[in-house]
């Protein structure tokens, strides 16, 4: 980490000179869990306290949504950010490293992205988040409810079948961004814009099996291509997606921003036709809906209905909703309560029962800006069987600084 915080800074240094826009930013985060306790089952009960990387000590038991390790409630091993950009009127490039230190070295991913401008036409490249329609992961406080996977578009709990996860994300393949080169452009429509895509995604499309040993052909990228209208009044994407041969991913997705509440909308479809425990058909429907209650008080909350059908197999359907109320006491205080519904087995097909509650109230200290503690209390209730996790309680403080 060392090694790229001086690349990053000696590398601002040189490009101010061609750049008229150069930025640094670094973000630490230390997600403590003060006390953790898991019930197993009647008979075992495991209490951890002080915890201050949160390192993942996997407890034995539990699957599906039920399973589990040593994080919860936001915890988990402390995380630094280093972000630098630069930029002009025709080109720019960013860098993007998060780094976990553990007890050898530090590891962690890192996003790497350049464009070129022609006027109205853009080429983007790299691995970078691309979404037109928010996804309104608005929390109070570090690592709330609406944090999660449920304010993202597309199936999430769909254990192997999440070929939708993080839907309107133009450059991912099943919720993971990956390398990709994007074409979009831009055309004037008066009172609104409209912005057309057109992309690779890295990825395994094509392995022609049926050549000879010595005349095989391969595709290593899919495609995808998205429509997207924006005006003051609403934003609208649509999106397609060929990631695999056989596989197909469709959404469409709304923003209405006439009225004085946030509310976005998102239907996320995926097929994939290839042979195997893979086959099935997905979807879901999603919402995020706010409200402003006085300049303090804010009301955010997120829905997802999700369903899968596996090849041959029975329909799999899941509900979730997540919601926050927060309120500013003062400049330095502010508190929240979170509370989510997490049912993973819809209909009922599954014996030994998969759903949670989860409750989360706690309260943020904030010395200034980009300077904030995060402390909570969270519980989750789970309904499983006898050899799987009961419930989960924590204390998560989470102190973050970022500059």
């Amino acid at each position: 980490m060392k090694k790229v915080i001086g690349v990053a800074v000696a590398a601002s240094l040189l490009a101010g000179m061609a750049f008229a826009d150069v930025a640094v930013s670094l973000n630490a985060r230390l997600r403590s869990n003060m006390y953790h306790q898991k019930k197993i089952n009647s008979d075992t009960t495991k209490t951890w306290m002080f915890d201050l990387d949160a390192s993942k000590n996997d407890v034995k038991g539990g699957t599906g949504a039920n399973a589990y390790d040593h994080t919860h409630g936001g915890s988990g091993a402390m995380s630094d950010t280093l972000k630098f950009s630069a930029k002009n009127d025709y080109a720019g490039v960013t860098l993007e490293t998060t780094g976990q230190p553990n007890k050898e070295n530090i590891t962690g991913n890192t996003c790497y992205n350049g464009f070129i401008k022609f006027d109205a036409l853009t080429f983007t490249f790299g691995t970078f988040d691309s979404r037109n329609v928010s996804i309104y992961d608005v929390s109070a406080g570090e690592s709330g409810l609406l944090k999660e996977d449920i304010t993202k578009y597309g199936v999430v709990n769909g254990d192997d079948y999440n070929l939708t996860k993080d839907a309107n994300n133009f450059s991912t393949v099943g919720g993971t961004k990956v390398v990709s080169l994007v074409a979009d452009y831009t055309v004037d429509m008066g009172d609104g814009s409209l912005l057309l895509k057109g992309g690779l995604l890295s990825n395994k499309y094509d392995d022609d099996a049926e050549g000879s040993a010595d005349n095989k052909k391969y595709q290593n990228a899919g495609y995808a291509f998205e429509g997207d209208f924006e005006n003051d009044a609403v934003k609208l994407q649509a999106l397609f997606k060929l990631p695999a041969k056989k596989q197909t991913v469709f959404g469409v997705f709304a923003d209405v921003k006439a009225l004085p509440l946030p509310v976005a909308v998102g239907f996320s479809y995926g097929s994939d036709g290839n042979d195997g425990d893979a086959k099935h058909t997905e979807m879901a429907f999603d919402a995020r809906v706010g409200y402003d209650i006085s300049d303090a008080a804010k009301i955010t909350s997120a829905i997802k209905y999700e369903s899968v059908k596996p090849d041959g197999g029975d329909n799999e359907t899941a509900l979730s909703i997540a919601a926050e109320v927060s309120y500013i006491v003062s400049d330095m205080t502010t508190v929240f309560a979170d509370v989510g519904y997490y049912n993973y087995d819809l209909d009922g097909s599954d014996d030994d029962g998969n759903s949670r509650i989860s409750i989360r109230p706690g309260v943020v200290l904030t010395a200034g800006k980009g300077a904030q503690i995060t402390a909570a209390l969270q519980y989750d209730k789970y309904t499983a069987a006898d050899d799987q996790l009961q419930s989960d309680m924590s204390i998560p403080v989470i102190f973050r600084v970022k500059f």
